[in-house]
Formats: C-alpha cells, sequence, structure tokens
C-alpha cells in the first residue's frame, strides 16, 4: 500500500488499522465514523487519510473502555482539553468499579471461607455421636461487631428467625461497612442457663465487619480465653450442648468471666436442611485461683 495513498476502501483501512470491516460498517452505521468520499461511478465509499487520526482515537478510547456514547461526543469536541476531562472522569469511574469489585471479592472470599470450614467440620464430626464432640478452651481473637441489642420476650426458636439475621446485615449493609465474618448473638444473663428459662432476655445480634473504630453500634469482640462448642443440627437441641459445656467448666476448674455468644459457621441463611446447620458456641472463662 502506498505511503501517498489519500483514500482507502474498507479492507483497506482495515488491515492498516487493525480494525475488522465488521466493526467498521457498525460505526458507519450508527454514524460514529463514517467514509469520507462517495464514488458515483462504482458507488463504492472511500475513507480519506485524514479521518485515520480519529480512527486511532477511536480505537484507543474503546479499548480504555469508553462507552461509544462518551467516545462520539470527544471525537465531535475535538479538543485536547475535553479529551483530559473525560480520561480523568472515565479514570475515576474505572476506580470506583475496581474497588467495587475488591470488595465483591473480599466478600465472596468470605463466604467461600466459611461454607468450606462448615463443611469441614460437619464431613469431621460425622463419625462421631453428638455426645463425642469436643469441648476444647481456645483464645478467642479481638475483632469489630456491628451489633444491635435488644430485649428477647422468652426464649423461643421463633425469635430466632432470619428477620434478625437479615435486619443486622442490613444494617452493616447500609452503613457502607465490610462485612468479614458470620452472625452472632450474645445473650446477657448472669447465669447462662437462665437465657433458656427467663421470661426477658437481653439478646445481641451482631456481624464481624472490617471497620476498627468506635461507634455506639460497633464493638470489639475477643481477646478472651473461651469454652468452645460446635453444635451441629436443629438449633432446638442447644440446651443439651451448654449443659456439657457447664458440666465440663465445673469440672475443669474454670469460672464463667461474661455471656454466651453463639457464631453461626452454617446459619439458616447458608442452609435450610436444619441437619446440616452448625453453630460454634463460645464462653469466655478463666482459671479458678487455688
Amino acid at each position: 500500500m502506498s505511503a501517498k495513498k489519500a483514500r482507502y476502501c474498507i479492507g483497506e483501512l482495515s488491515t492498516l488499522c487493525n480494525i475488522p470491516q465488521k466493526t467498521l460498517r457498525y460505526y458507519d452505521e450508527i454514524g460514529l465514523f463514517t467514509p469520507d468520499y462517495r464514488d458515483d461511478s462504482t458507488h463504492y465509499r472511500y475513507y480519506s487519510k485524514s479521518q485515520i487520526v480519529n480512527l486511532m482515537i477511536i480505537k484507543t478510547l474503546k479499548q480504555m473502555g469508553f462507552p461509544l456514547k462518551d467516545i462520539r461526543q470527544i471525537i465531535s469536541e475535538n479538543d485536547a482539553q475535553s479529551l483530559e476531562a473525560n480520561i480523568n472522569s472515565h479514570l475515576e469511574t474505572m476506580r470506583d468499579d475496581i474497588m467495587k469489585r475488591i470488595d465483591q471479592y473480599t466478600e465472596c472470599s468470605y463466604l467461600l471461607q466459611k461454607i468450606q470450614n462448615g463443611i469441614d467440620i460437619l464431613e469431621a464430626s460425622s463419625s462421631l455421636p453428638s455426645e463425642d464432640l469436643a469441648i476444647s478452651i481456645e483464645h478467642i481473637p479481638k475483632i469489630s461487631l456491628m451489633y444491635d441489642r435488644s430485649e428477647m420476650e422468652g426464649y423461643d426458636y421463633s425469635e430466632m428467625s432470619l428477620d434478625r439475621w437479615i435486619s443486622i446485615l442490613r444494617k452493616a449493609e447500609h452503613s457502607k461497612h465490610k462485612i468479614m465474618g458470620p452472625v452472632y448473638v450474645t445473650f446477657y444473663e448472669d447465669n447462662i442457663m437462665n437465657k433458656f428459662l427467663s421470661a426477658n432476655s437481653m439478646v445481641e445480634f451482631a456481624v464481624h465487619i472490617e471497620d476498627t473504630s468506635s461507634t455506639d453500634d460497633i464493638r470489639d469482640f475477643g481477646d478472651f480465653d473461651a469454652v468452645t462448642m460446635i453444635h451441629i443440627g436443629n438449633y432446638e437441641d442447644i440446651p443439651t450442648s451448654y449443659i456439657q459445656m457447664m458440666k465440663w467448666i465445673r469440672q475443669n476448674g474454670y469460672t464463667v468471666t461474661g455471656p454466651a455468644t453463639e457464631e453461626f459457621i452454617l446459619s439458616p441463611l447458608d442452609v435450610n436442611d436444619e441437619t446440616r446447620r452448625v453453630t460454634k458456641i463460645i464462653i469466655p472463662v478463666e482459671k479458678e485461683s487455688k
């Protein structure tokens, strides 16, 4: 192809600029980039050499992710300052999209880890009767919780309904906090077993978030030793697990130092099958002094 060539048919321009003919025809149809010349005798249309600059600008902007409507405006304005402003605006949009995708990736990774953790627990316990599930002493790491605390009238599983989970999750989402872990439910009773008997109990629903700031609805949780146990299956059977834990605490010389918390590893929001739900019971303790 001659370097001095002044006009190009669609095939020549396609080869020169490495843009498919189908794309050039589409740009022509929508009026974004149309041939400058038309041969009246052959009815062939040709692009001028001066159009190559605009076509390469279109190609570059398209590769950068600009929508065609914005490219049309940039080409029509044909101004360096306008191009700069549009690129800056596009970079801001791209940055916001990237941050949103990073947040989505983080939340998806957390959910996968939580589900895998629950499955591992279920598989490990499948060969054991429920009474043989391990009770252990462990240090609970410090995390941040967004919480909502209110009185519950009587201990009733129906009160532990989906709307309570959804409410705290929605609160975190509306506050623009990144959810980093499961829902925690804490029962504020002087005697832990009273939560199954008391007419009224102060119950806190909370969710693990990334934020570490201190506000009225965000608090620290953890950084203490606790007796823990994994409860698998129907939540209505959980009192049996508490009885086993309180017996273990007395027999091993520990004293309860705080309210019991339940960490819902596989909750009703994760699995419909009640027998596949996994709840970790956390009771803060300290060793009795001799």
